[in-house]
């Protein structure tokens, strides 16, 4: 009699999830936890090769003289363009507040009597020049005069010679009488052309002066618009000179002096911190084996919560050590001596950044470090 094989008993299959859970379930979330692990490490917490910092220009509005403040238009931390108006001065006294300008004001106002006195002068000429011409046109009128009279007398000469060369061919006068006549007609001749070249000469004369009063004139109105010209800009640019506007765009981060103070010349009123800085400055420290060229692309990340990171481009390399800046030496992972190598690297126009931020700035290269470095940190 065969024996039957006995039957598999069924498992359950809360059984079966419950030996997964316990026996390969865990394996996979070691293997889940330590990859995120790495990542967040890599993308947080790997140690930067250098600290840098965001350029921050910042620039000190100075006052154009001494006088009064009169109104601070600017508030702190508030956000100015470039040529908005940051304060209003009440010199006083123009040329106390001045100062020294007020002997090249006083040096202009001789020029400009010196040149009224050139325009007097000129005005003289010109005059001159007037009288010249009516003298001459009146000369002129006379002398038409006798070349009309001169025209007449030569006529009748003319007219006497060929009845005495008449008479003397029919030798009915004497020779002497004949050349009497003739002389008297070529005399009479050679006074008409004279007087004609002479009028001729007057008129190229009155034309000639007539042009010089005319240019004499246009010189003068020339000169007269230009003095105009420059006295208007004068007057324009010592009237800007009482504002005081923002040479750039940037936040106001610091007010020196307030509304209705004395301020002397080139007091410092207010400071401004120039937006949009696209630069980071870091120190390479001295002992440091980085590689490093101009041209060379790094990776920049922001040292907050939520890590932003980019592409920067070396842009300058320094030739000596400097002392560093104290919050970026205090925060070096080596220092020595705290002095380094500025370097200078361009971040892209997207990337959002403050002036005055911290980065953290990793090479692709692994860091080296000289046995000089290690035996100092010892």
């Amino acid at each position: 009699m065969s024996q039957v094989p006995p039957k598999s008993i069924p498992i359950p299959a809360w059984k079966r999830w419950m030996e997964f859970r316990h026996r390969v379930l865990p394996s996979i979330m070691f293997v889940v936890v330590l990859f995120l692990v790495g990542f967040l490490w890599k993308s947080h917490l790997t140690s930067p090769s250098l600290i840098g910092q965001v350029q921050t220009m910042r620039l000190d509005i100075r006052t154009p003289s001494s006088g009064t403040l009169t109104n601070l238009a600017v508030e702190l931390y508030q956000k100015v363009r470039k040529g908005d108006i940051i304060a209003k001065l009440d010199p006083g006294d123009p040329l106390t507040s001045l100062g020294s300008q007020a002997q090249v004001l006083l040096a202009k106002k001789e020029l400009l009597q010196l040149m009224n006195l050139t325009t007097a002068a000129n005005a003289f000429d010109i005059q001159r020049n007037v009288m010249d011409k009516e003298r001459l046109r009146t000369e002129l009128l006379q002398q038409k005069v006798n070349l009309a009279s001169a025209e007449i007398s030569l006529k009748n000469l003319e007219n006497e010679w060929h009845r005495s060369k008449g008479l003397f061919d029919e030798k009915l006068l004497s020779e002497s009488a004949y050349d009497r006549a003739e002389k008297a007609f070529l005399a009479a001749k050679a006074e008409v052309e004279a007087r004609n070249e002479l009028i001729a000469d007057l008129g190229r004369t009155i034309q000639s002066i007539e042009s010089l009063i005319e240019g004499s004139r246009e010189i003068e109105e020339a000169k007269l618009e230009i003095d105009r010209t420059t006295l208007q800009r004068s007057i324009a640019k010592l009237e800007q000179e009482w504002l005081i506007r923002a040479p750039v765009d940037g936040v106001i981060t610091a007010i020196q002096k307030r509304s209705g103070e004395m301020v002397g010349s080139s007091d410092s009123i207010a400071t401004l911190t120039q937006s949009g800085t696209r630069s980071v400055i870091a120190f390479l420290p001295q002992g440091s084996e980085i590689p490093l060229s101009i041209g060379q692309s790094l990776e920049i990340k922001t040292r907050s919560q939520f890590v932003k990171q980019c592409k920067g481009t070396v842009t300058k390399v320094g030739e000596s050590y400097e002392p560093m800046p104290d919050q970026l030496s205090q925060l070096q992972l080596f220092k020595i001596g705290g002095i380094g190598i500025p370097i200078l690297i361009e971040l892209p126009d997207e990337f959002q950044c403050l002036p005055g931020e911290l980065v953290n700035i990793t090479f692709n290269t692994p860091v080296k470090h000289s046995k000089t470095e290690s035996l100092a940190e010892r």
